[in-house]
């Protein structure tokens, strides 16, 4: 949807003071935001938003907002890191038991393990145990008892609330935000990449494909109300059983 005059002047400003700071610079109150773009707070605070689901800013509750580091694929072009506001949709096996059919767990694992580069990389390092280790829980979703969706979640071995006990994910009806927040994280936004990929030898044989098969997989990063991310998740789904839909609605 066209930006209006207002909000495009008020974030060509705020844009002009990322690129004078450095990332970690604290950025100046939305009220001094909004004098400083002669427009309302409602403005800045839309700005603002745009720029946090961009991923240009980090917030962090009760601290205030922070430039955010440069990703590293910025010169590649504006195409390789789009960001999506989506309202939270609830749980994905509850829509699914709500639409008449049923979800069930095909398949449940739990290593402790080395993560992935990508993983590593985004996580603080004092999320990882002291081996450089954390949790990868595996589940199979399964809808109407074929295979739909292989997730799998990379966790630290603690966080606030204590040591985690990733068994608890076994339960269909704990989804992972419910299961942050109870172990003391809460999640405010979830940045997800969507790849087409080869199917691997694990996900084909959990989701009753052929190796090398083309794969849509989406890795997604877990941010919390302190601007951390707290975890990664890497999902892969057969587009027969499992479909998504962006729907953009333009007002009028």
């Amino acid at each position: 949807m066209p930006a209006s005059s207002k909000v495009t002047a008020a974030e060509a400003a705020i844009r002009a003071l990322l690129d004078g700071g450095v990332a970690g610079d604290r950025l100046p109150s939305e009220a001094e935001l909004a004098e400083l773009a002669g427009v309302s707070r409602v403005t800045v605070r839309e700005v603002l938003d745009r720029l946090w689901y961009e991923g240009a800013i980090v917030r962090r509750w009760g601290a205030g907002t922070f430039i955010a580091a440069r990703p590293r694929d910025a010169s590649a072009g504006p195409f390789r890191r789009i960001y999506v506001a989506l309202d939270d949709i609830g749980s994905l096996p509850g829509q699914i038991d709500a639409s008449g059919r049923a979800a069930s767990l095909a398949a449940f694992a739990v290593d402790h393990l080395v993560p992935p580069a990508w993983v590593a990389e985004a996580l603080a390092p004092e999320r990882l145990g002291p081996d450089g280790k954390l949790w990868r829980v595996t589940r199979t979703l399964a809808i109407n008892g074929a295979p739909a969706m292989v997730m799998r979640d990379f966790l630290p071995l603690e966080l606030p609330g204590g040591r985690l006990n990733p068994t608890e994910l076994a339960d269909l009806g704990m989804d992972l935000p419910r299961f942050l927040r109870l172990n003391g994280a809460r999640i405010v936004k979830y940045e997800s990449t969507l790849e087409a990929v080869a199917c691997d030898e694990e996900t084909a044989r959990l989701l009753g494909r052929e190796p090398g098969a083309p794969q849509l997989r989406t890795r997604q990063l877990a941010i919390s109300d302190t601007g951390e991310t707290v975890s990664c998740a890497e999902l892969a789904f057969r587009e027969d059983e499992i479909s998504t839909t962006l729907v953009r609605a333009i007002g009028g």
